[in-house]
């Protein structure tokens, strides 16, 4: 038995134990005179897996993520294609699609020559403005929260587009060594594997040398259950015309030490309509998803159709806001393109016909600026849809793009698709719990905490300072130094009157300053949310005192707004923090004590209702929108 299941089952035993004989029971009921027979949780999760379980949140179009039970789930994988290119594709500025259509008819985005250096042609444009600004993929900044943002989501694995025989080495080099950061640390991180599809003999090839050879990565490396062999995708003499690339030195030997390193998949191409049903690995296809015999499926947030590859064609069936049916709704940001695809695969997957998802994509973010018959990219749309002789591709602007990570004009609603069917597709439903109760009579006394098996982790390292270049190359782009109090882990237990937090950060928790309304907030979902701050209705120690209490506010009217609801108990030393609440403060019962938080410190606002900057600026445990479910 290998060391992390020995790990598993003596925790499994010491929680067991602790709740039976240290702790006494709540005892929730049904109704009057009724009473659930609950059990203690037992199933020996790490924190890291408790964490992940007990995310919680609401997003803009009030649809919520629910707690879910990976224990004895069946074994099934959701992967996303992630890009590299940022900062590698020889931008000569930042030109943004979404921006540039703003000036009009004139502007220099449909001027096939245009002279005024806002609009290049042959120049990456992105379709709009990622939230962590135009990026490069050089950024650790960033990468830190892609990391954390997929590990969160559940995401099984990622595949890096080298579909286009160039490769992306210092980027690649930095992700990698990330997600091995993170995964020492505890989190269940997405494992990694390439896409290759142009040129495929040779990338594949040049990832085995740089990247596979030498071991250094093997623990990162994506693996089916079952089998020992790192999974990639590309041409092999077996493709059977599934890919767009018929060049015969694109594909790999079968008979090659090389093709039998690999658990080795067909690149499958919507355009060829052929389906490899043994190893294909389709990454789009032109509507509906329909699963390979492998089990493989595509989900993708907006798609080509057959009959136009170009994005700036602007097609119905290309939009993100396409419903499977016919219609295009006038909000796309909700989703009903990539809603139309989950649901579909879904289904799939209750008549045991897909076992794994791979979803197009996380952060393409650009495409290039063609004219008509300018030789280098084989089309025409001015044949197709727009009537204009500029078109794109891959991705035109907001609207019609594929790129689930969040925008400035997009916001957050493509992520939290991808982590609520995710968890859907992989995980069973929550069970409840019997709680356990203990007071803390003393705040200062954290050895008491020893005792408490409600135990929640954030990324370690995550809070760090930024100074990255944009994807033009310019240094000192986006600088922030808000990083400060790097949130740990966080324990939480409560008796009949009070539920009280303990919270750890990696360094000393820095002094409190007169005036600074976001020094280690807690924030709480409890009880009536009709009135919320995107779900989450007190906020907790905006105003500490010197005598140990602190403020709690209760939202006042929706968005970040606050009236006063009472006070709180705090202690401080060192690098822990303790918060002791009474349960009434926040609207509950000792037989109802059922809660969502989050700690945050230092969050930057750019505006009153600015729940995106708990993805940006700080440290949010757990980040962005998401919550910790405790009690329910």
């Amino acid at each position: 038995m290998n060391q992390s299941k020995i790990g598993k089952l003596l925790r499994a035993s010491a929680l067991a134990v602790a709740s039976l004989f240290v702790f006494g029971a709540c005892t929730p009921t049904d109704g009057p005179g009724e009473e659930t027979q609950l059990e203690y949780d037992t199933r020996g999760l790490t924190p890291q897996e408790y964490s992940v379980a007990n995310l919680t949140a609401v997003d803009e179009f009030g649809r919520t993520i629910e707690v879910v039970d990976p224990t004895d789930a069946e074994e099934r994988y959701v992967g996303v294609f992630y890009f590299v290119w940022l900062g590698s594709q020889g931008m000569t500025g930042i030109y943004d699609v979404s921006k540039l259509e703003q000036l009009g008819e004139d502007s220099p985005l449909y001027d096939t020559d245009d002279q005024t250096g806002q609009s290049p042609t042959h120049q990456f444009h992105f379709m709009s403005e990622p939230l962590y600004g135009y990026y490069t993929m050089k950024d650790p900044w960033v990468v830190a929260r892609h990391v954390e943002l997929l590990t969160m989501a559940g995401i099984d694995y990622i595949l890096f587009d080298y579909t286009n025989a160039t490769y992306y080495t210092e980027a690649v080099t930095l992700v990698l060594d990330t997600l091995l950061q993170f995964q020492e640390q505890g989190w269940d991180v997405p494992k990694a594997g390439f896409y290759t599809n142009t040129g495929s003999a040779a990338a594949v090839q040049h990832v085995y040398n740089t990247y596979y050879r030498e071991g250094k990565y093997d623990s990162v490396w994506f693996r089916f259950a079952g089998d020992s062999r790192p999974v990639i995708v590309g041409i092999s003499t077996d493709n059977g015309g599934a890919s767009d690339q018929s060049d015969p030195s694109y594909a790999v030997s079968t008979g090659s030490d090389l093709y039998k390193y690999f658990n080795f998949y067909e690149s499958q191409w919507p355009s060829t309509g052929v389906v490899n049903d043994e190893k294909g690995f389709p990454w789009m296809q032109w509507g509906s998803p329909i699963p390979n015999g492998n089990g493989n499926a595509s989900v993708s947030v907006a798609q080509h159709s057959a009959a136009s590859v170009y994005f700036s064609d602007q097609r119905p069936n290309s939009s993100r806001g396409y419903d499977g049916q016919g219609n295009v709704s006038e909000n796309w940001r909700e989703g009903d393109n990539f809603q139309w695809q989950w649901d579909t695969a879904l289904q799939y997957a209750k008549a045991d016909m897909v076992k794994n998802i791979f979803v197009t994509g996380w952060n393409e973010w650009t495409a290039i600026k063609y004219i008509t018959n300018d030789g280098l990219g084989g089309g025409n749309s001015t044949s197709g849809y727009s009537g204009r002789d500029v078109w794109f591709v891959d991705g035109y602007n907001a609207e019609y793009s594929r790129d689930i990570e969040m925008g400035k004009e997009t916001g957050d609603g493509f992520y939290m698709q991808l982590a609520s069917n995710t968890r859907t597709f992989k995980y069973n439903e929550a069970k409840q719990y019997k709680m356990a109760t203990m007071t803390v009579a003393d705040l200062s006394d954290f050895s008491v905490w020893d005792k408490v098996f409600v135990e929640y982790a954030d990324f370690v390292g995550d809070a760090m300072a930024r100074d990255g270049e944009n994807a033009a190359g310019v240094p000192h782009s986006y600088v922030d130094q808000s990083n400060r109090n790097d949130i740990a882990k966080i324990k939480v237990i409560h008796d009949d009157e009070y539920v009280y937090f303990y919270v750890e950060t990696a360094e000393d928790i820095t002094a409190h300053e007169e005036g600074d309304e976001g020094w280690m907030n807690l924030l709480i979902s409890a009880g009536d949310t009709t009135t919320s701050f995107s779900g989450f209705n007190y906020i907790v120690n905006r105003t500490p005192g010197e005598d140990g209490t602190t403020s709690v506010e209760r939202c006042s009217e929706n968005g970040f707004h606050w009236q006063t609801a009472g006070e709180a108990q705090i202690f401080v030393s060192g690098n822990k923090i303790v918060y002791k609440i009474a349960l009434s403060v926040l609207g509950l019962t000792s037989q109802d004590v059922a809660l969502s938080f989050k700690v945050a410190d230092n969050v930057q606002t750019e505006n009153e209702d600015h729940i995106l900057d708990y993805y940006i600026s700080g440290d949010s445990a757990p980040i962005g929108r998401f919550g910790y479910a405790y009690g329910k």
